[in-house]
């Protein structure tokens, strides 16, 4: 018996060209780090730059005794890889349950945002891509929980609940928006079907 390859459909080939043009910039635009050149515990962010190009290194106030400040030149540009492997796995995690998402059933039919259900998968899954911090996103953050709860710090349930928090007020405000969204694209045919005699 032979397996037929489902085609996919036109909400699929737009996840695809969106995620995947989004992974190339973050592939091409990565971000990056400063490090001082005797230290390995000294890290500050710098921004993204192009793969090829980094950015230059910024002077910053001295951190150790009797030093008012650090020059450029005593730091160098290195790749953020914790934090890309971070944004890329959460977004290409993502990507693939939205694929899944809007699969074709096997009725032939195609999940829409017009549905309760499939709405509100979509809006957890776009919460995960949020950074609240402005980097890491969302998706990251929760899947470091069990890293957290095995190392339990000092300050372990307060981040974890917070992370979780966070995660849940962002998945409702984007539930409002695309829900706003659906129901004002909704709304003129639901108009326009009321005036028809």
């Amino acid at each position: 018996m032979r397996v037929r390859a489902m085609r996919p459909n036109k909400i699929q080939t737009v996840i695809r060209i969106v995620c995947g043009t989004v992974l190339l910039a973050l592939f091409l635009w990565p971000p990056w780090q400063q490090a001082a050149e005797r230290e390995v515990s000294y890290r500050k962010n710098i921004g993204r730059s192009f793969l090829w190009n980094p950015p230059k290194p910024v002077a910053v106030d001295c951190y150790f005794v009797g030093c008012v400040m650090a020059p450029a030149t005593y730091f160098h540009a290195l790749l953020n890889r914790k934090l890309l492997l971070q944004q890329c796995l959460t977004l290409f995690f993502v990507a693939v349950l939205f694929l899944w998402t809007f699969r074709p059933r096997q009725s032939g039919k195609t999940a829409t945002l017009n549905e309760r259900a499939t709405r509100l998968v979509s809006c957890l899954l776009l919460a995960l891509l949020v950074p609240p911090t402005g980097d890491v996103p969302l998706g990251a953050v929760l899947a470091g929980i069990p890293m957290v709860l095995v190392r339990r710090d000092e300050l372990w349930l307060m981040p974890t609940i917070m992370a979780i928090l966070m995660y849940v007020v962002c998945a409702l405000i984007i539930y409002g928006f695309v829900s706003t969204a659906v129901w004002l694209v909704a709304s003129p045919h639901h108009f326009a079907a009321e005036r028809e005699p």
